[in-house]
């Protein structure tokens, strides 16, 4: 192998070499901002900030939030196994009553969600000061819309 050919093999190893230690360090790396944060927590903090609230409300929202999910998530989840429960047995549902009352049940749960999810925001709206509940009514109303809302896990 000729001098230059060599010397060409030592740079291009060299260079793929330090690339890789560089992406093993970020890789391996235990810096907090390295890490993948928390997507839910992130626009909670981007609504908090948006509304103005000071130190005492994000604190006094986070803990109705997490009451909240802690209270939902059992009915979601109900609702959820009804779901599967009507679109798994499909063919023999079909032939009788039962898909019927299935359905009147999800529609029922849906509608206690519902409620709960509206009275949750209406005790968060009585915690704001008047120009945070005009931000607050304009920003649900447009975060309940939102195609993307719908039907999370």
């Amino acid at each position: 192998m000729s001098q230059a050919k060599y010397k060409w093999m030592v740079f291009l190893v060299t260079i793929l070499l330090i690339s890789n230690i560089v992406l093993a360090f970020f890789l391996f790396s235990d810096d907090k901002k390295y890490e993948k944060k928390n997507g839910r927590e992130d626009y909670a903090m981007m609504f908090y900030k948006e509304l103005g609230l000071t130190s005492t409300q994000i604190d006094t929202f986070k803990l109705m939030k997490d009451e909240y999910f802690k209270e939902m998530k059992p009915i979601w989840e109900e609702i959820r196994d009804l779901k599967d429960s009507l679109y798994r047995n499909m063919g023999t549902l079909s032939q009788d009553s039962s898909a019927g009352s299935l359905i009147i049940l999800i529609n029922e749960k849906n509608k206690s969600a519902d409620q709960k999810t509206f009275q949750h925001f209406i005790k968060l709206r009585e915690k704001l000061d008047q120009t945070q509940q005009v931000k607050f009514d304009t920003s649900i109303a447009k975060m309940m819309n939102r195609p993307w809302n719908r039907n999370r896990k």
